[in-house]
Parts: structure tokens; sequence; C-alpha cells
């Protein structure tokens, strides 16, 4: 799994606040005769901006390249994904299936939802597999997958696990493959769309 840096992520949130308070102190006070009063609603305010701070950050700011990898140890995939299946389904190599995803992430969630000219699939869970160590950058999911009401009787409801492999964090494709409990297996490649 991800390996967050705690001790940067600490440094990060105390090394804010103390530089906020720093500069409502400063800005506040006479240095002759200090204030008490007014400092301690100065450390009020700090946490209050320090909050706000990263309360934008976990909604938007995480998505800034600065922050990768040092703070933010995964990529941003939102967008739309388009790519293709292809399945042993029934024991048979079977032409590759046009594909679309779209990707929803935050900095504490993903969710991602595929389609194919039969059916829709969402994921149940997600999370991502990322270590230098051993040279691993993945994002897997399972996910519950519903064909529509047509095709039901060769291709029943059923859950599934996708393990996607990428390299870095401005990425454009990802490949890998899946398994489901019908007993089947897959290879799935995508390609991000550009907007």
């Amino acid at each position: 799994m991800i390996k967050y840096n705690l001790r940067t992520y600490a440094f990060v949130i105390l090394g804010l606040a103390f530089l906020v308070y720093i500069s409502l102190f400063v800005y506040h006070q006479d240095l002759e005769a200090v204030n008490y009063e007014q400092a301690i609603s100065d450390i009020f305010k700090a946490i209050s901006i320090n909050a706000f701070v990263w309360l934008v950050f976990v909604n938007w700011g995480w998505k800034c390249k600065i922050f990768y990898p040092w703070l933010v140890p995964f990529p941003n995939l939102s967008g739309k994904w388009n790519g293709h299946l292809k399945s042993n389904w029934k024991n048979k190599s079977l032409e590759p299936v046009p594909t679309s995803v779209d990707i929803k992430q935050t900095f504490f969630n993903i969710q991602i939802k595929i389609k194919t000219g039969e059916s829709k699939s969402h994921s149940i869970a997600a999370s991502f597999d990322i270590d230098k160590e051993r040279g691993m950058q993945r994002l897997i999911y399972s996910y519950l997958n519903t064909p529509k009401s047509s095709v039901r009787d060769r291709s029943e409801i059923h859950f599934g696990t996708t393990l996607l492999e990428f390299d870095g964090f401005k990425v454009s494709e990802m490949e890998g493959e899946y398994w489901t409990d019908r007993e089947t297996t897959g290879e799935i490649t995508l390609n991000k769309n550009v907007a």
C-alpha cells in the first residue's frame, strides 16, 4: 500500500501553524508590551487559518504538481479514459472490447466507473499500491459489473478485481489485468483523454 511520510505531514502542518501564528503575533503586538489576551486570540486565529489552508489542500491543492511526490505519494488519475478489454470468457480468445472509464479522485478516495457496450461497472473498493523499494505503482480496485438485462442470459451480474499499472505522476496510460467470480480473467489497456 502507499507509504505516507507522516514526519513530512507533521512538519508541514506544525510549520505552517507556527509561521501563521508568528506572523499574526508580530502584526498585532508591540514587542515592548505584549498583550497576552491578543496573543491567545492569535492562537485561535492561526488554528482557523491552518484548518482553512488544509481544507483547500485536501479538496483542490493536492492536485498541484509541486506537491508530488514529497507530500502527495500518488498521482491524480481523475478524468475520462478510453481503452480495450480482452477476456477469456467461456474459454474463448475474444476480440478486444472498447471500454470507457471515468475516474473521480479526491485526496482520500478514488471511484472508478467502467462502461462497455453490454455492461456497466462501478468500484466498491479501491486503493493505490505504490512502493519505490519494490518498483510498484498500481491501482487496485474491486467492482460490481451489471450487464444489460438483454444479455444476462449469457452474462450474469458479477464481482471482479482489476490491477492497473502506471508509471510516474503524469499518467496518460495504464494497463493491467482483471479477474472475476465467474472464473474469467482478462487484460485491460487504458489511455487518458486529452481535454
